[in-house]
């Protein structure tokens, strides 16, 4: 068992090594591979020794890298700057830091700069000085008689050799070759040199020297640049040192100084080189370019070059490096709060962030902490307050959709209570359609066959809309249908005979039982137009009673006869008394009873449909069944009205005469 949890280990860490693999090759790219294959290969030709190949491998290299380095990029840029946090900090380090660092580097480079230029102006300028005397003895000894530099050419050798041990003077005139002092070695000068002065190198060594012609005369001085030359040179400057270039030497000699000593932490040394011309005696008028380096402090610089002083020098370098010192602490500063505010403006980025997300998954009750009364704290308040408003709507239309659902099993229950199919023919055709504002209407129509020949119908409109007409509708109808259940079969007689009946089975009867019922049963606002009436088939008589509802309209022969109203609204005052009237109805007449959902909706000037109009439309389409004529006359209100949603419910049926012949074929 140990051996074979062992040799899994291996399978697994070796699967695992193969898929960070592929993970990396798939990261490089087929570019990125090349470029680490050839960079090898350039590697392995270089130490090699095959340069040739090397040189090929590294041309191939330049575009490989060019791609790699726009991959790189692009990788940078798509991963490590998505945030706004590391965008800005970016930003801020090119547009702060970076011009701060390279501010630094140049004030540091200018500095050394400058320092080093005044040590070799230091240099040269006292090197000039200490040469300047040796070439205007030279142009002396070139303007006098030869009787007189027989005489003065000792006499300034000996002069110059306190302070050009080991000086040499060559005179060559009409009288001859002369060197001072005698034993000098002879220097050949060859070509045809002009007048020159300035440093030489002569057998790997410097030399101050200068060279006058004049009529028939030439004068040559060598003096050697001895150590105590140039340790008097420039006292306590630092190290000088001088290097040759040419054909007889690869450098000259240098002559050292110590370094002086430091006089603060911050004075560092530095060196650069500077070039400095000179002459071989071989190369007639022609300079070579030297070098003259000063290994020095600052501090010594500017000792010589601004006073003797070196207190006050060190005072100069010390104030110097203490300013940039304080520009570079307050850039710190600086720094610290640019990076503290741009982690405050980030920080609230990428809280909004988080907290849009989070209410992308639904979680509404995610706050940002707010830190700070200003514009981020506002915005971070205005995200919290933004997140209770919607919490409060997503709770809102959660109790929406449940009173939704709750309308939509309302409209269903609604919908059974009106009559499912048309009562059978009796004489009598009705057709009706109700179309609601809302889920659900406060419109009412009901019709029952209620005896033998007879036909009960009804029509109503509850004051309001919405679900408690929808109620009140329900009590409504269940009263009504409670009513004509207990109706008993009346003679088939005339009206005059309905005075011998028992009124209580009479139309103005069941309104008056009804309106006490709606009463007892409903708030005292609460209350119903109404319209109930029974057709005797053998009589064509119709019994109705009107209980504030608009007139139903009675088409004959072209003419419109209003019926009569009987009483007010039932379920507003328990009292009231109720009357009915009966018409006999003659083959064709046409009874158009409705609601205030159609006459009373408005056009765009506030004029109302109105009963004419719907009075002319039934004339005009007479004709026509009865399904098709609701159909018209519903299209031209909302076509009067222009408006998508409905103001009232709509509520429209027709009651059409017919004779028992055609109601049978029907």
């Amino acid at each position: 068992m140990p051996q074979v949890s062992q040799d899994t280990a291996h399978q697994d860490a070796a699967s695992q090594l193969n898929r960070n693999q592929v993970l990396v090759a798939a990261r490089l790219g087929k570019s990125g591979v090349a470029f680490l294959i050839a960079l090898a290969v350039f590697f392995g030709l270089y130490f090699s020794g095959k340069g040739t190949l090397a040189a090929l491998t590294l041309i191939a290299l330049i575009p490989l890298t060019v791609i790699v380095a726009v991959r790189a990029l692009t990788f940078i840029h798509r991963h490590s700057l998505w945030s706004v946090r590391n965008r800005l900090l970016f930003v801020y380090g090119l547009i702060g830091i970076l011009p701060i660092i390279l501010l630094f580097i140049l004030a540091g480079l200018s500095l050394w700069g400058l320092t080093n230029d005044l040590a070799i102006y230091l240099a040269t300028s006292a090197l000039d000085r200490r040469l300047e005397p040796i070439d205007g003895a030279v142009s002396g000894l070139a303007y006098m008689s030869p009787q007189q530099r027989l005489i003065v050419a000792p006499q300034m050798e000996k002069g110059f050799d306190q302070s050009f041990p080991g000086i040499r003077f060559y005179v060559k005139d009409e009288s001859g070759e002369h060197r001072y002092p005698p034993d000098s070695p002879p220097l050949d000068l060859t070509g045809n040199w002009k007048d020159v002065h300035g440093l030489l190198v002569w057998k790997g060594h410097f030399y101050g020297w200068s060279h006058k012609k004049g009529n028939q005369v030439e004068v040559t001085t060598l003096a050697p640049l001895s150590d105590k030359f140039v340790d008097e040179l420039v006292p306590n400057l630092g190290t000088i040192t001088l290097l040759g270039e040419g054909r007889e030497s690869a450098h000259a000699g240098s002559v050292v100084i110590h370094l002086p000593p430091a006089v603060s932490t911050f004075d560092i040394p530095f060196i650069l080189p500077s070039t400095l011309p000179h002459y071989h005696l071989d190369a007639p008028n022609k300079t070579f370019e030297g070098s003259l380096s000063v290994h020095s402090r600052p501090s010594a610089v500017l000792t010589n070059f601004l006073s003797r002083s070196e207190f006050l020098s060190g005072i100069l370098l010390t104030s110097f490096i203490t300013v940039a010192i304080l520009f570079l602490l307050v850039e710190l500063v600086a720094g610290i709060i640019g990076i503290r505010l741009s982690r405050r403006l980030t920080g609230a980025v990428n809280q909004l962030y988080e907290g849009t997300r989070r209410v992308l998954l639904g979680d509404f009750g995610h706050r940002i902490p707010v830190h700070a009364r200003d514009q981020i704290g506002e915005l971070s308040e205005s995200f919290n307050q933004m997140t209770v408003n919607l919490e409060r709507l997503f709770v809102v239309e959660k109790e929406k959709e449940r009173l939704q659902t709750e309308l939509e099993i309302a409209r269903e229950v609604q919908g059974q209570l009106y009559p499912k199919q048309a009562p059978p023919m009796r004489g009598l055709q009705l057709t009706v359609r109700c179309d609601p504002a809302r889920m659900v209407s406060g419109d009412y129509y009901d019709y029952q066959e209620i005896a033998q020949h007879k036909l009960a119908f009804a029509i109503g409109d509850v004051a309001g809309k919405g679900i408690s007409a929808a109620l009140l509708m329900a009590t409504l109808q269940a009263a009504l249908r409670a009513q004509m259940a207990q109706y008993l079969p009346t003679r088939e007689n005339d009206c005059s005979q309905l005075q011998d009946m028992d009124r209580d089975m009479a139309a103005a009867q069941v309104v008056s039982k009804l309106n006490k019922q709606i009463y007892a049963h409903t708030s005292p606002e609460k209350y119903a137009t109404f319209f109930f009436a029974m057709f005797d088939e053998p009589t064509r008589t119709l019994t109705y009673t009107n209980a504030g509802h608009l007139s139903p309209l009675l088409l004959r022969k072209g003419d419109v006869i209003p019926l009569d109203s009987n009483g007010t609204v039932v379920g507003a005052f328990p009292f009231s008394k109720y009357n009915e009237s009966c018409i006999v109805l003659e083959p064709g007449d046409l009874l158009i009873c409705y609601t205030d959902g159609i006459t009373e909706p408005e056009n765009a000037y506030g004029e109302e449909f109105g009963e004419a109009r719907l009075v002319d439309l039934v004339k005009k389409n007479a004709h026509q069944n009865d399904t098709e004529i609701i159909r018209l006359v519903l299209d031209a209100v909302r076509g009067w009205n222009g408006s998508p949603e409905l103001h009232d419910d709509m509520t429209l049926l027709l009651a059409r005469q017919v004779d028992v012949i055609e109601a049978v074929l029907a």
